[in-house]
């Protein structure tokens, strides 16, 4: 495992806090802070001024920092996906420029850049000023496991992979939000003693009201950006033939995403839909309205084979059974925690016998429940904070 002796460095960074050090952080985003990011800047916040300079879509929803006393910096620049690499190539050096600029105004000595955009602009930064660069990935594109068939696409992710490599002789500390993507990919890039793998575990105060359904129709939940559209089909097609309620909390990964899946529950009365939410109001009384937590993607798709994702801590922390893809890392996880089960992703007929048992069978959700108290308190309390706040000890006493 990675930097697990957390706990030992607690002390070091105290004394950094009442030598008076103070760190100048700024966080280099492609969004808007997620819950995830603004874990981060939790921590960094604790060690000086920390600034966020972001990008906002044109498709996200007013939004609120979640932290008013830090100053955010936000850029209506409608990047482009992945999926259209040559024009984003172009929007991002808009934003690459207005970035640099801002930067020289803030003149950081630590930048935390989540997402490739946010790396090359920190490492453009980086060669001309001294500091620390972190560098967050919580997801790994299938073209860095598996090459394009097409050679078009092909040309062009290995252009972005030889610039990637050539950014990270930049980078101090490498945050993953599951270890597999440092075995399968990033050890080609950098040492294992500058990876750090932090859980993608929620905070537990987001939590605090956060109260377990006791009664009513057993209701199966998706909370979260809606994407993989033939699991999420599967899902309302299972449901709809063993008698089971499903809600769908949160937008799609597209607008598209978000019509179709509606779209093709128009006149099932089963299915609830609640749009978008705000995660820090609103999630806690999501999962109290679940019985079950739905997060079963496309295993074909090489980074759902090792991702871990947020849902996975949301419901150990819920104490709420999870159903995943079998074939992945998440599903090794969850057996060997006990806190969910697996199906094929292609498998309605397999869904539904799961749905039905989860359903009937209490003591089997008990079970899970008491294994979900357990894994909570001996892999997921704290240990992030903990180990950003080691790895921050460690950087600035060398």
């Amino acid at each position: 495992m990675f930097n697990q002796s957390a706990e030992l460095l607690i002390p070091k960074i105290q004394e950094i806090i009442e030598e008076g050090y103070k760190m100048n952080t700024c966080f280099l985003l492609t969004h808007v802070p997620d819950p995830k990011t603004n874990k981060r800047i939790k921590v960094f916040k604790d060690y000086g001024k920390t600034s966020v300079i972001c990008t906002r879509r044109k498709s996200q929803d007013i939004w609120e920092p979640a932290y008013k006393d830090i100053k955010h910096y936000i850029y209506d620049i409608d990047l482009p996906t992945v999926q259209h690499m040559v024009k984003r190539y172009f929007v991002s050096k808009k934003y690459q420029k207005k970035a640099l600029a801002r930067l020289e105004k803030l003149k950081p000595d630590v930048i935390y850049a989540d997402g490739l955009d946010s790396l090359l602009i920190a490492s453009k930064y980086k060669k001309r000023h001294k500091l620390k660069l972190f560098y967050d990935v919580a997801d790994l594109r299938e073209t860095y496991i598996e090459e394009p068939k097409n050679w078009i696409k092909r040309m062009i992710h290995y252009a972005v992979k030889a610039t990637e490599k050539k950014s990270f002789q930049n980078v101090d500390i490498l945050v993953v939000t599951s270890p597999k993507f440092f075995d399968v990919y990033y050890h080609r890039l950098i040492k294992k003693e500058q990876v750090l793998y932090i859980p993608n575990a929620p905070d537990k105060e987001v939590f605090k009201d956060y109260h377990k359904k006791q009664s009513g129709d057993f209701v199966v939940g998706f909370i979260g950006g809606i994407r993989y559209l033939k699991q999420m089909k599967m899902l309302v097609d299972a449901a709809g033939e063993c008698g089971v309620q499903v809600l769908f909390a949160g937008a799609g990964g597209t607008s598209e995403d978000y019509k179709q899946i509606a779209e093709y529950c128009k006149h099932k009365s089963y299915v609830r839909f609640t749009g978008k939410y705000d995660y820090g109001k609103d999630i806690a009384d999501l999962y109290g309205q679940v019985d079950c937590v739905y997060a079963v993607y496309d295993a074909d798709n090489p980074n759902v084979r090792i991702a871990l994702p947020n849902k996975l801590y949301e419901s150990v922390l819920c104490g709420l059974p999870i159903i995943v893809a079998k074939n992945t890392y998440l599903s090794e996880l969850v057996e060997k925690w006990g806190v969910g089960t697996a199906v094929n992703h292609k498998d309605t007929e397999e869904l539904k016998t799961v749905l039905v048992k989860l359903a009937e069978d209490v003591r089997w959700r008990k079970d899970m429940e008491e294994h979900c108290k357990a894994v909570w308190e001996q892999v997921c309390l704290g240990v992030g904070e903990r180990r950003l706040r080691e790895s921050v000890s460690c950087q600035f006493n060398k």
